[in-house]
């Protein structure tokens, strides 16, 4: 076992060395006065004061619109749904999108980020907001476990439900288990985490004419210290690639569901979309015929093609039931 991980540890390291210098650790601080100045930039929109954390927020639409939550999903933040802001507002729609802790502009908190921790900051921004009327929540990758986990323990804060290639339908090995070793995990993550994920997100994007803002985006969230930590600490504590409890308990609560796939998706397979299909009756899939895992943002105007009749559609449905009261 000792010579298969010594074996694997000095591979890993060779691979990652050899393209990234130890200086891309991330060194900056996300402090106050770090949020100021990203504030008067207009990188941020702005800040939400949790009991878990500060969270960024960005924010569009009418304030008495139905209310819309993007929850993006691991690696690239708020930002993935930055194409779906102006669409969603312009159709009349109060749209959130937090930065998730660990991502972003939001804290880093120094606890384990299991699914109780997401679980808990998205209930914890809605009430720190004031939301109180069901909304309609869509969540990406990572972050389709988490809405799922969410809507499983408040169903009755949800309207409806978009699910992008989520995570929970089934494991797939993408993580080297080197990562996961103590010590030797967080060491590989601190020196070359944060820049071999840039890397990572511009192999994604070489082909899209998105690169350069999503280069852009990546370099501006790592360089504050503890994200390559987050993203190591929810692979540690957090097994979101197989939730069926959660799914089953989704299917149960009748709310509409909707759910976009990439029929390339290597990440998360399209075949797992039957799986999830068998656990939550009532949910609807659209197949995006040779669209890899990137769909959120680099099949964005495709996406919300399906997905805005699907919002307006379950906004009216819930309207309507509720006048009939």
């Amino acid at each position: 076992m000792m010579h298969w991980f010594k074996r694997a540890f000095i591979s890993f390291i060779a691979a990652v060395s050899a393209s990234t210098p130890l200086s891309a650790a991330a060194t900056e601080q996300l402090d106050d006065a770090a949020r100021q100045e990203l504030l008067q930039s207009g990188s941020a929109q702005q800040f939400v004061k949790l009991p878990l954390g500060i969270m960024h927020v960005r924010a569009d639409g009418p304030l008495d619109g139905p209310v819309v939550l993007l929850v993006h999903g691991g690696v690239v933040g708020g930002f993935g749904f930055e194409k779906w802001r102006k669409p969603l507002a312009d159709a009349g729609f109060r749209v959130l999108v937090p930065d998730l802790f660990g991502y972003g502009y939001s804290d880093r908190p120094k606890l384990p980020y299991t699914r109780q921790f997401y679980v808990d900051q998205i209930r914890q921004l809605l009430d720190a907001l004031e939301i109180r009327e069901p909304v309609a929540i869509v969540g990406a990758s990572l972050g389709g476990a988490i809405v799922t986990a969410f809507t499983a323990q408040a169903p009755a804060r949800v309207r409806s439900v978009v699910l992008m290639a989520p995570a929970g339908g089934g494991r797939v090995p993408v993580v080297n288990p080197v990562l996961l070793w103590p010590v030797v995990g967080d060491t590989v993550f601190h020196f070359f985490g944060a820049s071999n994920m840039r890397t990572l997100m511009d192999k994604a994007y070489a082909d899209s004419p998105d690169r350069a803002s999503m280069a852009q985006w990546m370099a501006s969230q790592t360089r504050y210290r503890g994200f390559a930590e987050g993203v190591l600490n929810t692979l540690r504590n957090y097994d979101a690639a197989w939730q069926p409890d959660d799914y089953a308990a989704l299917g149960q609560t009748g709310i509409p569901v909707l759910a976009l796939w990439g029929t390339a998706d290597t990440v998360n397979p399209y075949a797992q979309a039957q799986v999830l299909a068998r656990a939550v009756p009532q949910m609807k899939i659209v197949p995006l015929e040779g669209k890899g895992h990137a769909i959120t943002f680099g099949a964005s105007e495709q996406v919300l093609d399906a997905v805005l009749p699907f919002l307006k559609t379950a906004t009216a449905q819930r309207s309507a039931d509720w006048l009939s009261r």
